[in-house]
């Protein structure tokens, strides 16, 4: 009995023994896999999210009465920041303030977290954010953050962050309001700001960057500040040239703004010298559309136009206008100019008397039936013309100077090569406005002449230059 029980201890012990073997593999084995011990200290890598830094926050007044100063600083030696900021009695400009303040810290500190990851050193950055108010009129006030961030604590990068508001009632003021929602005068003010842009950096001009920033969308020109006598528009670095360039700031008195400025924004100083001052030396081009219009395509190079800040002269055919009155009449709203081009587009040098007549004059009437003007422009199809197609017709027969062959081609790529090895002062441009290529070709065209220093005008206009 006892040698019994002794045998079965033997293997109790043996299966014990056996499971606690098997156990430590499966561990090791486990282990191996996945290349972790449960009690290994963590790894941290670039995307661990970095813990709130502890900061010294402190709150005093500021020269406005109704506008406080918030200073916060870190008090983490390795990470440090110091930021000013303005509190209004405003929740909705309150909330863009600390939205960008927070934004800021955010991505300064992953930044310097992943730097450090990647070089497996310690290094100490910078951030530093200063706070400007102006008030205007003594009804807007403009807030002015500065943003100097750098990793390193050698090369700095300076940003900016504006926002405008009504004092008494908090409303938000964007380029919109202040040139009062009007495209043209947007045209006028990035013309303007391109030419001094050029003046500022020179050589370190960046031509792609500053077409990309100055086109005439309100969204390029909402980083400005409303002074006591001039508007500051605030261009970040390296956003129109090399880093090393620095930002740019583009003052302008508010007296040479004053004719396009909304009337709250205006000032009471008067002057003979203002934006829209005629430049006598200003190069320009007449672009005009043929066959047109279309209702896809005539519409997509209206709103080309008009991003741009262009005028152009679109010579329509008769039955068109028939079809596409609502087209007519978005061309002329957005301010350009209607020619006749024909009812459907004959060969006039083979048609009789009566015919060219007819093509003429009822295609005159069709337009004055829509828009309640009649065309003081003709352009022949084909430009076929000749001394007595010419004395049938009694408004100014108009041709062109550079044949884009867009009608041929149909290759959007192919409009711009074109213009830019035939381009001169008072050019007239042939385009149409029913192939979906020179839609797609015509941003490039008035990027390039934008940068180039032309201004877009109707034919009409030409003509009393040249």
């Amino acid at each position: 009995m006892r040698q019994r029980k002794s045998k079965r201890r033997a293997w109790i012990d043996l299966i014990l023994i056996g499971s606690i073997i098997a156990l430590t593999t499966i561990i090791v084995i486990t282990i191996s896999i996945t290349g972790q011990f449960k009690f290994q200290k963590p790894t941290v890598s670039a995307t661990t999210k970095y813990p709130e830094i502890p900061s010294l926050i402190d709150e005093t007044d500021s020269k406005f009465p109704e506008i406080r100063i918030v200073s916060e600083s870190s008090m983490n030696s390795l990470i440090p920041y110091s930021i000013d900021y303005p509190k209004t009695p405003f929740d909705l400009v309150n909330e863009q303030i600390t939205k960008y303040i927070k934004d800021s810290k955010r991505d300064y500190i992953t930044s310097l977290n992943e730097k450090n990851h990647v070089n497996k050193v310690k290094t100490i950055g910078d951030l530093d954010i200063s706070t400007e108010i102006h008030l205007f009129n003594n009804q807007f006030y403009s807030i002015v953050l500065k943003k100097r961030l750098s990793l390193n604590r050698v090369s700095y990068k300076e940003t900016y962050k504006t926002i405008v508001f009504n004092k008494e009632t908090g409303e938000l003021i964007d380029s919109s309001t202040l040139l009062n929602k009007d495209i043209g005068h947007l045209g006028l003010l990035a013309e303007f700001i391109q030419a001094e842009l050029k003046e500022y950096y020179g050589k370190e001009i960046i031509d792609e960057k500053l077409v990309q920033t100055t086109v005439p969308n309100w969204n390029n020109f909402n980083r400005f500040a409303i002074t006591s006598e001039s508007v500051i528009f605030y261009f970040n670095q390296g956003e129109l040239a090399e880093e090393h360039a620095g930002p740019a700031t583009i003052n302008i008195p508010i007296y040479y703004l004053n004719p396009i400025l909304a009337s709250a924004f205006q000032s009471e100083v008067k002057s003979n010298v203002t934006i829209v001052t005629p430049k006598t030396d200003r190069k320009k081009v007449a672009l005009t559309f043929d066959d047109g219009p279309h209702p896809q395509v005539t519409m997509q190079i209206l709103n080309t136009l008009e991003k741009y800040g262009a005028k152009a002269t679109f010579f329509m055919l008769g039955k068109q206008v028939e079809n596409h009155k609502d087209i007519v009449h978005e061309v002329l709203n957005r301010g350009h100019e209607i020619g006749n081009h024909t009812y459907n587009h004959p060969v006039l040098t083979k048609q009789s008397t009566s015919q060219v007549s007819w093509q003429v004059d009822y295609t005159s009437q069709v337009i004055y039936d829509v828009i309640g003007e009649y065309p003081t422009l003709f352009r022949p199809p084909y430009g076929a013309t000749n001394s007595y197609v010419e004395s049938l017709i009694d408004v100014p027969v108009i041709l062109w100077t550079i044949d884009t062959y867009d009608w041929k081609y149909r290759d959007s790529n192919k409009l711009l090569p074109i213009i830019k090895a035939n381009l001169h002062d008072g050019a007239i441009i042939l385009m149409h406005d029913i192939h979906q290529s020179t839609a797609d070709g015509l941003e490039s065209v008035l990027a390039y002449l934008q940068q180039e220093g032309y201004e877009c005008v109707t034919v009409s206009e030409i003509l009393n230059i040249h």
